[in-house]
């Protein structure tokens, strides 16, 4: 009985540990189940990888040597290996050899190294390597292929140097266009200015015909008094006389013919290119544009209001800014006179904000039809008949704000007429 029941224990003893030898077993067999597994998989991965792995012991053995090697390099392991001086192939240069055998034996911090190792048919490589120093003092090289960055950085020097040598090409071509516009600009000015010298001419003829009638009538009367000998010069009261009615005649002809001088000055200036600005303040160049018209505005009959708002000074051309005035003020006129306007009026404001100058230019002539509105600052463009118009006045007054003088020139409609407007800036 005794032995039957220790017979019992012993059998079951070895029933459970050849189960649980049997589970040892099972378990190691899925551990190297997951080996080779992880093993064919860092096998295939190894392979796969678009990177150079791989790694030489001191004397050019190779022990590792991917297909990205093998692929870009044209060598297998095995022709490696039957070589005697492996790094030759890769570096003709005896003493780069022998950098790369030092390196696979001592290099054990990490560090990033560029260089271009000869492929089988001789071409360099150009490639970036970093080393990893494993256990045991196994040092494993990885690198990646620069070509196609070096083909890329090459490309873009190529590009850089055909960009700068466009942009050269394109700068001179832009010069020349811009002296070729402002060629034109000035042409189109002469022509502007040619032929607002004809208008200017009548302009100025009818207004010097008072002035010159006048000192015309003081010559006349002095020449008149002393042919029909009015005053006895032997008398003292007489010579008195005569002298104070001299002096009163010749002060007339002094003051109308320094009105003459002022106008043609005003005249010759306004068709005298300007060099240089001028500073001064923006009722200078209005006041001599309204001069110059004086005599149409009176004759037609029109009434010119001034409200200047500041009298602070500002660097202008003035001349030009004088022509601009002046021609925006002769069109409304030439309009008032066509659509024969009733109490014609043109309003003339002068207000400056934070260095910002405005000059508006109202008129009642019942404003600018909307559909051409956007086309009277073009080149030739007019509204009046050809022998009145050559359609420049205005496109060159916007040249002359906006190129010569870096302003602005604007037009618009209002209530019952149109009005311009002059932005210029003062310097800050």
């Amino acid at each position: 009985m005794m032995f039957t029941a220790t017979l019992f224990f012993i059998i079951i003893f070895l029933v459970l540990w050849i189960l649980r030898l049997k589970k040892k077993i099972n378990k190691k067999e899925k551990i190297e189940e997951n080996c080779k597994y992880r093993e064919e998989h860092f096998k295939k991965l190894f392979d796969m990888a678009p990177i150079f792995i791989d790694s030489f012991d001191t004397n050019g053995h190779c022990y590792l040597w991917n297909k990205e090697c093998e692929r870009v390099f044209g060598w297998t392991i095995d022709e490696l290996n039957a070589h005697e001086n492996v790094f030759a192939l890769f570096h003709p240069d005896p003493e780069v050899q022998e950098t790369m055998r030092e390196a696979f034996a001592t290099r054990k911090e990490t560090q990033y190294i560029d260089m271009s190792p000869l492929s089988k048919s001789g071409e360099p490589i150009p490639s970036r390597w970093i080393n990893v120093d494993l256990s045991e003092g196994e040092i494993i090289y990885i690198g990646i292929d620069m070509r196609a960055q070096k083909e890329a950085e090459k490309k873009l020097l190529e590009a850089q140097y055909e960009l700068r040598e466009l942009n050269n090409s394109l700068q001179e071509r832009v010069d020349v266009g811009i002296k070729e516009i402002y060629k034109k600009e000035q042409l189109l000015l002469g022509q502007s200015r040619m032929a607002q010298m004809g208008e200017m001419l009548s302009i100025i003829a009818h207004q010097w015909r008072q002035p010159l009638s006048v000192i015309d009538m003081s010559a006349f009367s002095i020449q008149n008094k002393i042919d029909l000998q009015k005053f006895d010069f032997d008398d003292k009261a007489s010579q008195v006389k005569f002298l104070e009615f001299l002096t009163k005649e010749i002060k007339d002809i002094h003051r109308y013919t320094q009105y003459l001088t002022g106008t043609i000055e005003d005249f010759t200036n306004f068709f005298k290119p300007t060099k240089r600005k001028e500073t001064t303040t923006l009722n200078v160049p209005i006041e001599k544009a309204l001069n110059i018209l004086d005599s149409l505005t009176k004759k037609e009959n029109i009434d010119v209001k001034v409200d200047i708002q500041t009298y602070k000074r500002v660097k202008i051309y003035t001349y030009e800014v004088m022509q601009v005035v002046l021609n925006i003020i002769k069109n409304s006129i030439d309009n008032f006179i066509e659509k024969e306007i009733l109490n014609p009026t043109i309003n003339i404001s002068v207000n400056e904000d934070n260095n910002k100058f405005t000059i508006l230019i109202c008129d009642n002539g019942g404003g600018i039809d909307e559909a051409i509105l956007e086309k009277i600052f073009d080149p030739y463009f007019s509204t009046k008949s050809e022998k009145n118009g050559t359609g420049l006045g205005l496109y060159i007054s916007k040249i002359v704000i906006e190129n010569h003088s870096f302003g602005m020139l604007n037009a618009k409609n209002i209530h019952n007429g149109a009005c311009f407007e002059i932005i210029l800036y003062g310097e800050r």
